[in-house]
């Protein structure tokens, strides 16, 4: 598998995203949170860690992501900024931060936070976390577990 390889979330990958049952669970679903269809393999492996082909594979043959030739991918897609690659960025580290706090609910808390199309709606959307967090954490505890996450407005 090249590590310039570049994957895109399919139809179905975004449908598992944004879906109450969420079928993929851990680091799959989270490998899928982070594709954002510009980002090669090698990038997505400094954001994933060890394992990141497979995990990607594993999502290819699960009809999730699918690859693309980036050059075609940028004509066609007008939302491919880099403010949109940042915002997936902190979505993925947001997940990976929540998991361990919301377990197999985590998407149903960060559904607001998947659905975030801009920067002002993104911090929203952590700020009713952090409320949510700061119940059994405690303010500054939330706080720091959502540290560096917003983004600028």
């Amino acid at each position: 598998m090249s590590a310039d390889r570049v994957y895109a979330k399919t139809d179905k990958g975004r449908a598992e995203l944004l879906s109450r049952t969420g079928t993929l669970r851990g680091r799959l679903r989270a490998a899928l949170i982070v594709v954002n269809g510009q980002a090669p393999l090698s990038a997505l492996q400094e954001v994933i860690g060890d394992g990141a082909a497979g995990l990607l594979e594993e999502l290819r043959m699960l009809g999730h992501v699918e690859a693309v030739e980036p050059a075609a991918l940028a004509a066609a897609n007008d939302s491919a900024t880099p403010a949109n690659a940042l915002l997936e960025m902190r979505r993925a580290d947001a997940m990976h931060r929540l998991a361990p706090h919301f377990g197999p609910d985590v998407a149903l808390v960060a559904r607001p936070l998947l659905a975030a199309e801009d920067a002002a709606t993104f911090n929203c959307a952590l700020d009713a976390i952090e409320s949510k967090l700061a119940l059994y954490m405690g303010r500054r505890d939330a706080a720091r577990t959502l540290d560096g996450l917003r983004l600028q407005t």
